[in-house]
C-alpha cells in the first residue's frame, strides 16, 4: 500500500486498473490495431486495401447508360419504334390489308345492273362509229377499217378508264346504280388501274363477264378477276377514297405510313 505522499507505482504484469505501457508508443484511442492493414470490410468506407463495393444505385446507373446506347431489349439506338402489338424487333410481316369495310362492296346487284347500263351506252357509241366509217371498197374501206379499230380502242380506254379516272371512280352507269371503283388500299384508282381490270372485258367477251362473276362471289371483297390484276374493288359511292394506311397482317393494329 502506498504510503501519504509517496508516488504511485504502476502494476507489474498488467494487472489492475492502470493502461498496460507498451513499447513505441500506445496506438491512438478509438481505433482498432490493424484496421489500416487489413483488408475493408464491406459498408466501411476509408478503409486501405479493401475493394470498392458497387452499390444498387451504382448498378442502376451503369444499366441506364448501357439502356441509352441500345435501347429496349436490344433495340439499336435511332431505329423506328416497333409497331402497337407487335413483338420488340418482329419484322412486320404478311401482306397490307385493306382498311375498307367488307360492307360497302356487297354491291353485286348494283354492278350487274351498271354493266348492262354501260355497256349499252358504249356499244351503241362504238356502233355509230362503225356506221358512219364503214363506207368505201378496196384500199379506202382498208384504212376506214384501221381507223375504226383505232377508234374502237381509244374509246374503250376513254370510256371505261377515262371518264371514271375523271370522275372518281365512276363510268356513267355506277353513277346511276351509285357506286364506284377504288384502289384495294383504300386510295383514289390510278389511270392504270382502271385501265387495266377493263382489259378482260374486251379480250374475252361473254366469258370474261361469267369467269369474273364466279371470281367476283368467291371474293372477301367482291372482286372479279380484273379487279385481282388491278387491285381495284367497287364499293358503295358514299365511300370516298382516302390515302392507303399500310397495315400489315401479323404486326398488330397499328402501323407504319
Amino acid at each position: 500500500m502506498p504510503q501519504g505522499g509517496e508516488p504511485r507505482q504502476p502494476n507489474e504484469g498488467g494487472q489492475g486498473g492502470g493502461s498496460p505501457q507498451q513499447p513505441g508508443g500506445a496506438p491512438r484511442q478509438g481505433t482498432v490495431p490493424g484496421q489500416d492493414t487489413m483488408p475493408g470490410q464491406p459498408g466501411v468506407p476509408g478503409q486501405a486495401g479493401a475493394p470498392r463495393q458497387e452499390s444498387a444505385s451504382d448498378e442502376q446507373w451503369t444499366g441506364s447508360q448501357q439502356g441509352q446506347a441500345s435501347g429496349p431489349q436490344g433495340q439499336a439506338y435511332g431505329a423506328p419504334p416497333p409497331a402497337a402489338g407487335a413483338p420488340m424487333g418482329a419484322p412486320m410481316q404478311g401482306r397490307p390489308l385493306s382498311p375498307v369495310n367488307e360492307a360497302e362492296t356487297r354491291v353485286t346487284g348494283r354492278r350487274a345492273v351498271q354493266y348492262i347500263i354501260d355497256a349499252i351506252i358504249y356499244y351503241a357509241i362504238a356502233g355509230v362509229i362503225s356506221w358512219v366509217l364503214n363506207r368505201g371498197t378496196g384500199g379506202v374501206h382498208a384504212f376506214l377499217v384501221f381507223v375504226i379499230a383505232v377508234l374502237d380502242v381509244a374509246l374503250y380506254l376513254v370510256y371505261w378508264a377515262g371518264i371514271p379516272y375523271r370522275q372518281n371512280g365512276q363510268t356513267p352507269g355506277m353513277m346511276v346504280m351509285g357506286i364506284r371503283i377504288i384502289s384495294a388500299d383504300g386510295g383514289r384508282a390510278s389511270y392504270l388501274q382502271l385501265a387495266v381490270r377493263s382489259v378482260l372485258l374486251v379480250l374475252f367477251g361473254a366469258l370474261a363477264v361469267i369467269v369474273g362473276f364466279i371470281v367476283m362471289m368467291m371474293s372477301r371483297y367482291r372482286q372479279r378477276t380484273g379487279d385481282h390484276m388491278a387491285h381495284t374493288m367497287v364499293v358503295r359511292a358514299q365511300v370516298q377514297p382516302a390515302p392507303a394506311q399500310q397495315m400489315y397482317a401479323g404486326a398488330g393494329q397499328g402501323g407504319y405510313r
